[in-house]
């Protein structure tokens, strides 16, 4: 047995020493940078060591993705990724100086966080089904709202157009919030948003829910049928995940996993992901890379087929 072997061994043995960091690609306060707070302090009793958070936001999550594909693969450095970072930017954008399949290790999905399509209650359609019908009898004269080229919103409208063959325009904002508003004034036709958002707006009556974009209903809002009860396959979510860098031993990947799923299946937890408008999931290693590398192919399609840029 080699020196390198035994010396991997010892140290999964052993880990970990030291406190563990978990990288946000975004700002604190935001959605991820909870999701990554509620599982640190969490993780810290079982681990026996600190867990810190660390926010390295900018360039959309690209200068924390690539500053944890460069550190030691040694299981003290996590990666919060997500959906966008892994599976829709490195198709958006050229240059990038990491390999989502290359540089990192799956650890765990940690949740999924549906979408649901929304429209202003004055919109004339009051489920999928209309809309579809809406759409095809004037083609081009729908639209729909997005955060910004590249983001959930804007995929999973450029889905729904590819999935039923009707035409819409697109309307990229700066954020959810603006967005929201013209929404919610009857200024864009619909939009895919998360749950948090919305409640008031639903509560309220201002704002009609005709569907969720997960294969199946979600817990969040249980009365709102799946879109893919209208149009057969559709689905599509938003989804938050640990990784590590490429060769950290599977040990270390296999306790941190370990660790994390145990967390997840806590009521506590689950309500609390549930507040952020997402699902516990709780997935291991070897389900998680196998939805990294089908999200990654199926959106790289669709970017291509539709010809979808960055900012």
């Amino acid at each position: 047995m080699s020196l390198a072997v035994l010396a991997v061994g010892a140290a999964a043995a052993t880990y970990p020493d030291r406190p563990v960091r978990i990288i946000v690609p975004y700002a604190a306060g935001g959605g991820t940078d909870i999701i990554a707070r509620i599982l640190a302090e969490r993780m810290a009793g079982p681990l026996g060591q600190s867990v810190v958070v660390e926010n390295k936001p900018g360039a959309t999550g690209t200068i924390a993705a690539e500053y944890v594909a460069k550190s030691p693969a040694d299981g003290y450095t996590l990666l919060m990724a997500n959906t966008s970072v892994l599976t829709v930017t490195p198709h958006l954008r050229e240059g990038l100086r990491y390999s989502p399949l290359a540089d990192f290790e799956p650890v765990t999905l940690v949740v999924h966080q549906p979408f649901f399509l929304v429209t202003a209650a004055e919109f004339p359609a009051s489920n999928v089904r209309e809309l579809i019908a809406l759409a095809k009898a004037k083609p081009g004269s729908l639209t729909y709202a997005s955060f910004g080229p590249g983001s959930p919103p804007h995929i999973g409208g450029e889905l729904l157009a590819s999935a039923t063959g009707i035409e819409m325009v697109h309307v990229p904002y700066k954020g959810g919030a603006p967005a929201l508003v013209d929404l919610v004034g009857n200024r864009v036709s619909m939009m895919f948003v998360d749950a948090p958002p919305i409640v008031q707006h639903v509560a309220s009556g201002k704002v009609k829910v005709l569907g969720v974009s997960t294969s199946s209903r979600t817990s969040l809002m249980p009365d709102v049928p799946a879109v893919a009860e209208t149009v057969p396959g559709f689905s599509f979510s938003a989804w938050f995940g640990l990784v590590v860098p490429k060769g950290t031993p599977h040990d270390v990947i296999a306790r941190l996993s370990s660790v994390v799923t145990k967390i997840l299946a806590d009521e506590d937890v689950r309500k609390r992901m549930a507040a952020l408008g997402s699902d516990a999931a709780g997935e291991g290693p070897e389900a998680f890379a196998r939805l990294i590398a089908s999200e990654s192919e199926k959106w790289k399609s669709l970017i291509k087929a539709k010809g979808i840029k960055a900012d």
